[in-house]
């Protein structure tokens, strides 16, 4: 977004143990210079599925999640894992509508797209 706003939702999947769902941040983002990003997230949610089919999307906000005792804990525990020296990320590719970065402390490279 314009503003340095970003939300992502990743899925999630454990067949073994019958659970689906998404995983879902929202924060900050921006550049700390022209190799490196870095995002800051402050909030994050679940939204757990019924089936495997992933036929309903994730809750598109924290606020759009019914309140109970599991939002609070996640949202806890989201930023109480937030850790800041691993919010800087080197890019290896970035347009308007696509950045590549690593994250290095799981040794991954990740690829994002703005959704339209």
């Amino acid at each position: 977004r314009d503003d340095g706003t970003m939300t992502s939702h990743a899925k999630y999947s454990f067949p073994l143990l019958n659970l689906w769902g998404y995983l879902s941040v929202s924060g900050t983002y921006g550049s700390v210079n022209r190799d490196v990003c870095r995002v800051d997230f402050n909030e994050a949610w679940i939204k757990i599925l019924d089936d495997d089919t992933f036929a309903q999307g994730p809750f598109p906000t924290i606020d759009s999640v019914p309140d109970s005792f599991a939002k609070s804990i996640i949202r806890n525990i989201g930023r109480l894992l937030f850790i800041e020296p691993f919010a800087v990320f080197p890019v290896s590719y970035l347009d308007n509508d696509l950045i590549v970065f690593d994250f290095e402390l799981l040794g991954t490279r990740i690829c994002a797209r703005k959704e339209p």
